[in-house]
């Protein structure tokens, strides 16, 4: 296995998904390429000197769906085909093919925040995900056609319902601003564009998983794929050129340069966000007052984010604070927008009359 090999699977090539599959070494490039990928996506969004966990979680995201997938496309075929290695064997190289995708997902560490406005970054992080989305989609309908032995609209309906499901899984765990829209809260640019991505993508989905379903329902329980072990795939000694790993090791390696400059702004953004969060919201201001806005992500949204249920800490708490000890022009700005965008619905009204009344409650028992 060669670079070019690697460059010619990302399209779909169908002797490179063989020569892959048949190189055992390339399952540990492939294992360097999903913790590359892992930096792409959190070196700019989290602190990971104190949360180094987020680089596993592609890695562990990556196991659990290859597994899922392999057991949708693979594991009747392989079971039924003539000349069949085991299980371990066929999913191990099927693993290999799922993450040598990994690439594509370098994309994400395009830093739009940093030279776009904040709902065009936003726009472009959006077109980005569906651009990766669709092309690893396309590209492990290829894999499943090749490697499994589908017609290739076999296999899509396997693999998009497979998507579907994922897809939808997800969209559960996104906030979404639906409770402030419904409310009446306004919401940011970004805001509504999130609201309706989730909300157009979530319709997509429940719509058209039917059909995934039904389909790929078909092709289990229909004629079952006529496949073999490929040639290819069971040719011993194949290996993994020199170039290769390299190439490997340097995706790794380049983030030792990226890293020291956008560490420092999301260790400042953590702590900010803890504090404000632990109620220590003077000490939280007072902090990001001795620090000016480009010391901070770009386009960073400290809390509360009022359209999420779990609002911590209370808006009107950090208002009271600000008047009493006023924090940096920048910060003070941020929050009273935050604070001019639900006034006007009467949401802070209410929650201060049941901070009143809660107050009421605690003095009479005092009385008492």
């Amino acid at each position: 296995m060669r670079i070019r090999t690697l460059l010619l699977f990302l399209i779909g090539d169908r002797q490179a998904i063989l020569d892959i599959a048949a190189d055992r070494r390339a399952l540990w490039v492939g294992f360097i390429f999903v913790l590359s990928a892992g930096l792409a996506r959190e070196y700019d969004g989290h602190d990971l000197l104190r949360e180094p966990w987020h680089l596993l979680i592609p890695l562990g995201a990556s196991l659990g769906a290859s597994m899922l997938l392999f057991a949708i496309t693979g594991i009747k075929v392989v079971i039924q085909a003539k000349g069949a290695p085991s299980l371990w064997i066929a999913y191990r190289s099927f693993l290999t093919l799922f993450w040598m995708t990994a690439p594509l997902a370098w994309l994400y560490a395009i830093p739009y925040e940093r030279f776009l406005a904040p709902a065009d970054a936003l726009r472009a992080n959006l077109i980005t995900l569906a651009l990766v989305a669709l092309w690893r989609v396309a590209l492990m309908v290829r894999v499943a056609s090749v490697f499994m032995g589908y017609p290739w609209y076999r296999a899509l309906f396997l693999v998009m319902a497979f998507s579907d499901g994922v897809a939808l899984i997800s969209l559960t765990q996104m906030p979404m601003p639906i409770i402030a829209f419904m409310g009446g809260v306004r919401l940011t640019e970004s805001e509504r564009l999130i609201e309706s991505v989730t909300i157009n993508t979530g319709c997509f989905g429940y719509l058209t998983g039917p059909i995934w379903a039904i389909g790929a329902g078909i092709v289990l329980f229909g004629k079952r794929a006529d496949w073999e072990w490929p040639t290819s795939a069971a040719t011993p000694g194949r290996r993994t050129s020199i170039l290769l790993w390299v190439f490997a090791a340097a995706s790794l390696a380049v983030w030792a340069i990226v890293l020291p400059q956008t560490q420092p702004e999301q260790q400042l953004r953590r702590r900010a966000e803890r504090d404000l969060k632990a109620g220590h919201i003077a000490e939280a201001l007072a902090e990001m007052s001795r620090h000016s806005p480009s010391d901070y992500p770009p386009h960073w949204d400290p809390p509360p984010h009022i359209w999420r249920e779990s609002r911590q800490p209370d808006l009107l708490a950090v208002m009271e604070v600000i008047l009493e000890q006023p924090p940096a022009p920048w910060v003070e700005q941020i929050y009273v927008e935050k604070f001019k965008s639900i006034l006007s619905h009467g949401v802070v009204r209410s929650r201060a009359r049941k901070r009143q009344s809660c107050r009421a409650g605690q003095g009479s028992k005092t009385l008492s």
